[in-house]
């Protein structure tokens, strides 16, 4: 079946071949222009010279050729006049939302002929009339303000009279910006289109160079397209050719087809055939058939795309490359999932549609880069800070990568272990291409060039690999609008500070939309709706057929309301709803295998809901339409027990803990094989670290470290002496030599770059917070400790280690690092630090031993297994564990003490109270983690995986 162009081509070859170059087409979009061109030339078996094929935007432009300006140039100049007219000094990023509505609005005024002056005075009557207050009685307002305790009737008209000003000088704000820019050469395209239609009003005639005008596929026609069309079609020089479905016109009532006389894609064109009838000898190519439609709910976007590979798979690409099949996307978001989708027998393809700028790889890059350059700091001294947290967002992104060649990977974790909230520039400048990435820009000028640089290089390095094509259009038309962008600002009487260039760059990006444009005749054609107008397909499929996405149900944003738009004859939501249901059942008609598609995914919303459209067409097509719902398998598996055996490379491992001069093994450590077997697998045999990564709170191990230096720091002056009350009331009283030590401390375990005069100058942030509250915590300590004191302090950090027997003559080395030994009244003290959750009660020494009570009780285990330890070493057996919990020092009954319960009552807990019992759990302990019989296994208690850092490799979670 011939397609609408191939017959409009047939034609006229049949009845105006000698003469058609004195002929002009006009269609809807440039695409369907280039497909009739190839119509014609297929069909001319002889040299001529070719007609004039025009868009109808470019047809106006030759009856007046003044340049239609870009609509950021528009904006900028409409902001001037803006604030020439209106009392506000409105910046131009406040300004940018208001100026769109403004040159739409002032757009369709001039499309659609409307009294500019009639219009807003009726805007700013309504406006008027929505704040007066004054029917309301006494009463009606007492009333209200029962409520409404801050209603003012008063007050708000005195504020509504300032906000009607502005609505009555849109008039003068219309006609200035007009003229400014008629007396620069320039326009937007309604001038252009008003200024044409009402040259030919005044004329009564219209003088064009074709010998006849042809205007093929046109639908919804504004009030200057009308005139063009009237005055053309009165002088005998315009013919005119509608494309629809012969289905959609309103059939008789014994029709077997129906259609609603009021069909929405029907609205335009009875006007349209009514007025410009087509050439009585034209034969419109309807579809005698009614193909089969499949309608498919999707359960997401990536089901959709899987629904387009299955099609396509199933399709032979029609025509000499595919171009006979249509891939339709009615959300242009759905364009990458579904590039991937596309087998790979469709040698070419062909992407004609806007892609969102702002979700394109490219923009995320510049506004990484961005928000690095906002909170990047330059000192007095000349040097440059950067934040971690913007730095690591530029490092990770894809581009970053492939410029750096792999070593922004390499970057990112010794950073990450350098574990520096501020990073100075030297740390971040190892050679020129990484200097042109971190440094500090300071004007606009230079922000244009430093992002210009940087994805020129991107580009040059994804040119090397032909497969880039996508992601090099992306980053060319960025470069474009960049530029674009720093030459408009140029031309301002003040040059913007880099700050206002930011905000303007994303205000704009985020509304623009990257033109693909491929090789149109060839290949699978890739195209968002509005590009399908008057091109016909064999297979079409179309996504994202949901209500909500197609047709839109919000409206345009606009200063004008429905009721005014409607009483003008302006644009409506109701136009827009008729317009997509023209070019959606249009596309339908003369293809031969249909599959549309919509998503079930957007819950509690209207837009998992399929297209209005679609409910049409199940109930009024007069084919077959066939319902599918494609769901994905989803198949829940036995939760498999994960362990690991201990095999003869595993007991290796193992028996670095059993030699004489092998490794210790840690109570840390034994507490990790107790709350978590494969755990301690993953840790300390298979050597899985965590992921490093700068937090800005400081992790609980950091927070833990600082403290514990500190400490060590106050106290280890006093090693081998007795501690006194009154050495403590001086340590407290000292605040400069406590700073000090944090600074110390701080810059050692935070900042590893700077000298420490300068180094509090650039901290800023939680890192402050944290050292204010780590002195609290320093300070209330030495306040506790001095109702323990007098006290003999033995050592600080100690390392001890032992050859533990067990049973079975297996010797295993013990062994830690004791925070802190003492001696208090005669009794020797293992005091441990804790700044996490320490519980300091047990009510038997199994409790330690067991998976469900342990994590509770580690506090415990460890400082019992280190006075074990300390008592085998020295001979003591009157050894008191303890516990200093950090989180516990401002509580009234802090002690260190840990208590052993017996129902109501509890004791101090000494180590020869439970030394047997202590020691036989521990054997039977370690003699199942050195047994080769003995896997390691999951944990059973479910609460501890919950902040396990090993939680993804754990099947289990």
């Amino acid at each position: 079946m011939q397609t609408f162009l191939e017959k409009l081509a047939d034609y006229y070859i049949k009845n105006n071949l000698t003469e058609i170059n004195d002929f002009c087409f006009v269609f809807p979009s440039r695409r369907a222009g280039l497909f009739f061109t190839k119509a014609l030339a297929e069909r001319i078996n002889r040299p001529m010279w070719s007609p004039e094929v025009l868009t109808i935007s470019d047809f106006f432009h030759q009856l007046n050729p003044t340049p239609v300006s870009d609509t950021i140039t528009l904006l900028f100049k409409l902001h001037l006049n803006y604030c020439e007219v209106m009392p506000s000094d409105v910046t131009i990023d406040e300004f940018l939302p208001i100026g769109e509505m403004l040159l739409n609005d002032f757009n369709d005024i001039d499309k659609y002929l409307a009294d500019a002056d009639q219009v807003f005075s009726n805007l700013a009557a309504i406006k008027a009339m929505e704040g007066d207050f004054s029917h309301l009685s006494k009463e009606q307002i007492d009333a209200i303000r029962t409520f409404w305790e801050s209603f003012n009737p008063e007050k708000l008209s005195e504020q509504q009279t300032s906000f009607l000003s502005l609505w009555e000088k849109l008039p003068t704000l219309y006609h200035q910006y007009r003229k400014n820019l008629q007396d620069e050469g320039l326009a937007y395209q309604g001038m252009v289109s008003r200024s044409v239609a009402e040259s030919i009003r005044s004329e009564r005639a219209i003088i064009i160079p074709w010998k006849r005008v042809v205007f093929a596929g046109f639908n919804a026609l504004n009030n200057c397209e009308k005139v063009v069309f009237h005055y053309l079609n009165l002088q005998g020089k315009a013919s005119f050719f509608w494309d629809y479905p012969q289905w959609i016109v309103p059939q008789p009532n014994d029709s077997p087809v129906k259609i609603k006389a009021d069909h929405e894609a029907w609205r335009f064109l009875q006007y349209n055939l009514a007025n410009y009838p087509s050439p009585r000898d034209w034969d419109a190519p309807f579809n005698p058939d009614y193909p089969t439609i499949t309608i498919s709910a999707a359960s997401n976007e990536l089901v959709q795309a899987a629904i387009a590979n299955h099609f396509l798979e199933a399709s032979e690409p029609d025509g000499a490359n595919g171009e006979k099949t249509g891939l339709i996307l009615a959300d242009e978001q759905q364009l990458l999932p579904v590039l991937h989708a596309i087998p790979e027998k469709y040698k070419a393809i062909n992407i004609t549609l806007g892609y969102p700028l702002k979700n394109t790889p490219a923009f995320a890059l510049v506004d990484a880069i961005l928000a690095m350059q906002k909170t990047t700091r330059r000192t007095k001294e000349g040097k440059t800070w950067f934040y971690h947290r913007e730095v690591m967002a530029v490092l990770r992104h894809q581009y970053m990568n492939t410029l750096l060649k792999g070593r922004s990977n390499e970057l990112i974790q010794r950073l990450n272990k350098s574990r520096q909230i501020f990073i100075i520039g030297d740390q971040l400048q190892s050679d020129e291409l990484l200097k042109s990435i971190f440094q500090k820009i300071e004007t606009t000028p230079e922000l244009t060039n430093y992002l210009n640089k940087i994805l020129t290089q991107i580009y040059l390095k994804l040119a090397e690999d032909d497969n880039n094509k996508v992601e090099k259009e992306f980053i060319y038309f960025l470069i474009t609008a960049i530029k674009r962008l720093s030459d408009l600002l140029s031309e301002l009487p003040q040059v913007p500070s880099a700050a206002t260039w930011q905000q303007l760059f994303r205000q704009i990006a985020t509304q623009q939309t990257v033109p693909f444009k491929g090789e149109p005749l060839s290949g699978l054609q890739v195209m968002g709706i509005l590009e399908t107008r008057l091109l016909d397909f064999q297979n079409l499929i179309i996504l994202g057929l949901n209500e909500g996405t197609f047709p839109k149900t919000t409206p345009p944003v606009s200063f004008i309301p429905y009721n005014i738009r409607k009483g003008f004859d302006l644009p409506t939501i109701d136009n827009q709803d008729s317009i997509f249901a023209y070019y959606f059942y249009r596309l339908l008609h003369r293809a031969k295998k249909i599959h549309l598609v919509y998503t079930t995914n957007q819950a509690l919303t209207e837009e998992n809901e399929m297209s209005r459209f679609l409910q049409q067409l199940y109930y009024e097509y007069p084919g077959q339409v066939e319902m599918q719902t494609l769901l994905q398998e989803v198949t829940i598996p036995a939760t498999p027990k994960i362990e690991a055996s201990k095999n003869a490379e595993v007991m290796t491992q193992l028996n670095q803990w059993l030699l004489p001069e092998g490794r210790s093994l840690s109570p840390s450590a034994l507490t990790m094989y107790l709350t978590c077997p494969l755990k301690f697998y993953y840790k300390y045999i298979a050597g899985i670290k965590e992921a490093d990564e700068i937090s800005e709170d400081l992790d609980p191990r950091m927070f833990g470290n600082l403290f514990h230096q500190i400490v060590e720091a106050l106290y280890r002056p006093f090693i081998g002496q007795t501690i006194e009350k009154q050495d403590l009331e001086q340590l407290l009283k000292d605040h400069n030599h406590l700073r000090s030590i944090m600074d110390k401390i701080f810059a050692e375990n935070i900042q590893s770059e700077g000298d420490s005069k300068h180094l509090f100058t650039d901290l800023q942030g939680k890192i402050s917070l944290v050292y204010s509250i780590i002195q609290n915590y320093v300070t209330q300590f030495l306040k506790q400790e001095m109702k323990s004191a007098p006290f003999q302090l033995l050592g600080l950090e100690e390392k001890v280690e032992y050859r533990l027997k067990l049973s079975n003559n297996i010797e295993v080395n013990i062994g830690g690092t004791i925070d802190r030994t003492d001696r208090q009244k005669g009794i020797m003290r293992i005091i441990d630090y804790k700044t996490g959750k320490a519980g300091k009660t047990m009510n038997n020494v199994e409790q330690l031993f067991t998976q469900k009570d342990h994590d509770d009780k580690k506090a415990i285990f460890q400082t019992l297994l280190y006075a074990l330890v300390k008592s085998k070493i020295t001979g003591e057996k009157e050894i008191e564990p303890g516990v200093i919990a950090v989180k516990e020092l401002h509580a009234k009954d802090y002690n260190t003490q840990i208590y052993l319960t017996h129902g109501r009552t509890k004791e101090t807990l000494t180590l020869d109270k439970v030394i047997n019992e202590y020691q036989n759990y521990l054997d039977e302990t370690l003699q199942e983690l050195f047994n080769p019989a003995v896997s390691f296994r999951q944990t059973e208690n479910a609460k501890s995986c919950e902040i396990c850092t090993f939680k993804q490799h754990c099947l289990k979670n």
